[in-house]
């Protein structure tokens, strides 16, 4: 018997989730063996990180969606530029921050320049570097999804996650990042 499930994939310069149909096979079935054959451990580990990856960000744009808030794309930039000193980033660093390209980034800062929540702003010695500089109603837009995604996040890992099982897996992926960005 075969079911259905929906995963919500998010579209790094767009901000929108799309669903992306699935189909998972029965348990009964044994696995078929693809153009690589069987899936070692290492590669069923990154198709899991990919699975859950795209399901809380779904569940965390519906919720903001539910609000009546803006999507997550939003909160992702809003949040990096915050914990940010001076609440400004480097575009490039912004664009590293939030995994995006530099094109997808500039989209993205239009639109909360646009919505009065961010501000291009430029390095006094060289014009040629500009920052997102989070704006006072970006401040306040921040505070109004910082609890929707805490909820959020909060049912779908401290259900399942100890504390300490939370810090390992966090440290287990950048010991991941970390090897796969060369440092």
């Amino acid at each position: 018997m075969a079911d259905s499930s929906t995963l919500h994939a998010v579209p790094a310069d767009s901000g929108k989730v799309a669903p992306v149909e699935r189909k998972a096979a029965a348990t009964s079935e044994a696995p078929k063996a693809g153009p690589l054959g069987g899936c070692s451990p290492h590669h069923e580990a990154w198709r899991s990180l990919a699975r859950t990856h795209a399901a809380i960000s779904g569940r965390l744009q519906d919720a903001l969606a539910d609000a009546g808030l803006p999507p997550l794309a939003w909160f992702e930039m809003l949040a990096a530029i915050a914990a940010a000193d001076e609440e400004r980033m480097r575009m490039g660093d912004l664009a590293e921050a939030l995994v995006i390209t530099r094109g997808g980034l500039t989209k993205l800062v239009d639109r909360l320049v646009k919505a009065g929540l961010i501000e291009r702003t430029f390095c006094d010695s060289d014009r040629r570097v500009s920052y997102a500089t989070l704006l006072p109603a970006g401040v306040e837009l921040l505070e109004e999804m910082v609890p929707v995604v805490s909820a959020e996040l909060e049912l779908a890992f401290a259900a399942r996650l100890s504390e300490r099982q939370a810090h390992e897996l966090s440290a287990t992926l950048d010991s991941v990042r970390g090897s796969a960005c060369g440092s």
